[in-house]
Order: structure tokens, then C-alpha cells, then sequence
């Protein structure tokens, strides 16, 4: 549950930004000269309320799922551990899904392919025998 609620803080500081940016928006209308100002801006307009519920969802999913498997791995321990790996599920999560392992980054393979040979290795550019380029 704390992680959800990590999750979901998450996107109050989304809508913070939002706001701020419409405030920002708001404050240089009311400076344009009377003649070019037009319609003021609405919050509508930096914020769309339904896909920010569902990314709250999504969050909120991502939080406490990150957080449950942080505390019974034992890596976390309190509340305050919980609810900062929750607010940060998407960001750890995508570094995971990054990540190469120790065999990947030793043979030169993983997600970007193989590793290109290096000048002067076996079936590097200088070819099979091996040779200094001059």
C-alpha cells in the first residue's frame, strides 16, 4: 500500500508541474497588451484529467508491485524506504529492463548485439594475421 501511495505522488507533482506551467501561461496574458490577448488559458488546456487518472493507475500498479518485491527481498526497511520506491517504480524499472548482466558485459552480447572486434584482435579490422595498421 505504501508503494501505491509513493505512486500516486507521483503524479501530484505531474499536476503540480501542470499548474505552475498554466500559471506561468495565465501570468503572461494578463502582461500582453489589450489588443493581443484573445482567450485566457485554462487549465484544460495543460492538463487532460483522463489520461493522467490512468497513468495514476499505472503508477500507483508500478509502486506497490515495486515496493512489495523491494520488502520481500528485504532490500527496504519502513515507510519511508516504501513510499520512495514507489514514487520512483517507472524510473527503477526502466533501468532494470536496461540493465546487461555480468555474462553480457564480459562476451560483448546483449542487448545492442555483439560487440564489435577490436583493431589488433583475431577478425579485428586489420584481419586474421593480426598486424599493426601503418
Amino acid at each position: 500500500m505504501l508503494g501505491a501511495a509513493g505512486g500516486s505522488l507521483r503524479g501530484l507533482v505531474d499536476l503540480h508541474h501542470q499548474v505552475m506551467a498554466w500559471q506561468e501561461a495565465r501570468r503572461q496574458y494578463r502582461q500582453a497588451p489589450a489588443g493581443e490577448q484573445g482567450e485566457p488559458p485554462r487549465l484544460r488546456d495543460f492538463y487532460d484529467l483522463i489520461p493522467a487518472c490512468a497513468a495514476l493507475v499505472v503508477h500507483m500498479g508500478l509502486g506497490a508491485g515495486a515496493a512489495a518485491l523491494a520488502g520481500l527481498s528485504e532490500q527496504i526497511n519502513g515507510v519511508y524506504a516504501a513510499i520512495a520506491v514507489g514514487m520512483s517504480a517507472p524510473t527503477i524499472l526502466t533501468h532494470l529492463g536496461q540493465a546487461r548482466t555480468i555474462s553480457d558485459a564480459v562476451l560483448g552480447t546483449g542487448p545492442e548485439g555483439p560487440a564489435a572486434p577490436r583493431p589488433g584482435s583475431p577478425g579485428g579490422p586489420e584481419g586474421a594475421a593480426g598486424g599493426t595498421a601503418r
